[in-house]
């Protein structure tokens, strides 16, 4: 391997550990033509600050003679082993690759799932722990993959933009998470509500916004039938379906049942990949809800 090139072998902390009586599964890439699941072209932001979280969304969709009853699905807090990445700096110097090894085991986060004849679910999550630490400033290739038990289904490669932060954004990372080391990834730094609560303006230019407002949501401290639904509204562009399903969450909390049916049709029309999320609202869950009980 050239010197001026690091390759990155990245493992998530959680659920990859093969323990006695889980089945480790070693996927199978698919012909994207002929496969029953389609991954959809992943959909990223303009450019990505270095140290901050890393979102992009991917959304899969079973073909209409297709059906899968034991799936795993990425989400913002986890990654649940089900997403790979391949990546390398265009003019080179950096490159990283993770393949996912799913583990059927309930321990490691989660019942399998289901998805019906031609129907689709949106993942919104933070690559970061698959990028690593040690990506520097440029444009990449990048090719995700979704895997399941038995297959691999690889997206169409996209191109990111990587950048140093500016003094402002260090500063803000240095107020907002000063103990973000503590945590393996972003997604455990957001749910632990034993640091310092940051309580200071979030603008929609905030690298970390959607992290911070997961946070007001999940450890704040009104609970989510008092806090106010526009404080969602610096979430657009790529954040723009998860604000407008969490937007629907508070509003149900509040019993506002004209206002959740509005925005329940939004989503079910607009972004058919998040329809579970208003059908387990429709049935008396609640994604926030249950993060703040676990607290």
């Amino acid at each position: 391997m050239s010197g001026n090139v690091k390759s990155l072998w990245l493992i998530l902390l959680a659920g990859i550990g093969a323990a006695e009586g889980n089945q480790l599964m070693y996927p199978q890439t698919q012909d994207p033509i002929t496969a029953g699941l389609e991954i959809l072209p992943v959909e990223f932001l303009p450019e990505y600050v270095i140290g901050f979280p890393v979102y992009v969304a991917i959304t899969v969709r079973a073909r209409p003679n297709s059906i899968f009853n034991s799936l795993r699905f990425a989400d913002f807090m986890n990654l649940r082993e089900c997403i790979g990445l391949e990546m390398s700096r265009h003019d080179g110097g950096y490159s990283a690759r993770y393949e996912p090894k799913p583990i059927i085991s309930q321990e490691t986060g989660g019942l399998p799932e289901r998805l019906q004849p031609g129907e689709t679910r949106r993942m919104l999550a933070d690559v970061s722990p698959l990028v690593g630490a040690g990506v520097i400033a440029g444009e990449y290739g990048a090719r995700f993959s979704y895997v399941s038990r038995r297959a691999a289904y690889t997206a169409t490669s996209v191109t990111l933009r990587f950048r140093k932060p500016t003094t402002a954004e260090a500063a803000l990372l240095a107020a907002a998470a000063p103990d973000r080391s503590r945590f393996p990834n972003w997604g455990r730094w957001t749910l632990s509500c034993s640091h310092i609560y940051y309580d200071g303006p979030i603008g929609p230019d905030n690298p970390l916004r959607f992290n911070l407002l997961l946070q007001r949501l999940f450890c704040g401290p009104e609970p989510p039938e008092r806090v106010d639904p526009r404080i969602l509204d610096v979430l657009t562009g790529l954040f723009q379906p998860e604000a407008t399903a969490l937007r629907a969450e508070l509003l149900h909390a509040r019993n506002d049942t004209a206002g959740y049916q509005r925005t329940r049709t939004i989503i079910v029309h607009l972004t058919p990949g998040l329809a579970w999320w208003m059908n387990m609202l429709d049935q008396g869950g609640a994604y926030l809800k249950t993060f703040r009980d676990r607290q």
